[in-house]
């Protein structure tokens, strides 16, 4: 099963705890304990009371489908894989990876697919900057395959790797466009980092322990991320955190990766075993859309 294993790409890479951080740590928080689960009282999220749309893939290709789960469109066609999709924040673009060389590259498109084309020809998991502006991404590092994060301006110029970001992966951005919280395959899992965007300072997160997929709210106040700390197979639960490490909570207990927030924080979509969930913040009330005959889903994104 693929869901379970999502997506270990061309550049991941496993060494040794630290390397890329100099920055203050994080208190250390011990594995979720079961009262910190999710609330089950409220009932299935209604999806017909939700907004905007949600863009995700396959494995193979770019889809986008209304919140309310209504009009499932398929956006990309080509016969190499596309995924990893990531809307801007008006929701008139997406940026995503496409792998037409079998390496990573950053393309872009209009959000009815059209208007399809390269950005840079090294790179994935791209992530648009609150205002627009910029992309950040992870590109590979070619023949060493040491990946980091990258800023990019929108029409991909001015490409600018981070220092002390290396192995990393799963950018997103801080709400006030400052910061990067983005994950480095150390020690043989994913660690958590936040890295300011001028590169002056990166906050090493690894006392909270192995975690990934990193998706910071709206208002900045909370990060999301998937761990398989509290599974003894390879599936992945969602958390949330605080951005200083604290305040640790496990959200999902059925399983869930790749996790992104609604565009006013009140609501969460991931990728889940049988394809796309919603829930409320706080955990409750998960929901499936209907994604029916599109296959694994993953990577929303949410506008």
């Amino acid at each position: 099963m693929r869901w379970g294993r999502i997506l270990t790409t061309s550049f991941a890479v496993v060494l040794v705890v630290g390397a890329c951080t100099g920055g203050p740590k994080a208190p250390p928080v011990a594995p979720s304990p079961e009262a910190s689960g999710p609330r089950t009282g409220g009932g299935s999220v209604s999806l017909s009371s939700l907004s905007g749309r949600i863009a995700f893939d396959n494995h193979d290709d770019v889809w986008i489908i209304n919140a309310d789960g209504t009009d499932l469109r398929r956006l990309t066609h080509s016969p190499w894989p596309e995924f990893d999709p990531s809307l801007s924040p008006g929701g008139r673009f997406i940026a995503y990876r496409s792998e037409p060389r079998g390496q990573p590259e950053v393309w872009v498109m209009k959000a009815d697919g059209s208007g399809q084309h390269r950005l840079t020809r090294d790179g994935g998991f791209p992530a648009w900057s609150p205002d627009g502006s910029m992309i950040a991404y992870a590109p590979g590092g070619g023949a060493s395959g040491r990946s980091g994060i990258a800023v990019m301006n929108a029409d991909g110029s001015g490409q600018r790797r981070l220092p002390r970001t290396d192995w990393g992966e799963y950018p997103s951005w801080s709400p006030d466009g400052k910061r990067i919280a983005f994950n480095s395959n150390l020690s043989g899992g994913p660690l958590m980092d936040i890295v300011d965007v001028d590169g002056s300072r990166v906050v090493d997160l690894s006392g909270v322990g192995e975690g990934g997929q990193v998706a910071w709210s709206p208002d900045g106040r909370s990060i999301l991320f998937a761990s398989r700390r509290d599974h003894p197979d390879n599936y992945r639960d969602i958390y949330v955190l605080r951005p200083d490490g604290s305040g640790v909570r496990r959200l999902t207990r059925g399983g869930g990766e790749t996790p992104a927030w609604s565009p006013d924080g009140r609501y969460i979509v991931f990728s889940a075993p049988a394809g796309l969930g919603v829930m409320r913040a706080d955990g409750s009330g998960v929901t499936p859309l209907p994604v029916e005959g599109v296959g694994e889903a993953s990577f929303p994104a949410w506008r």
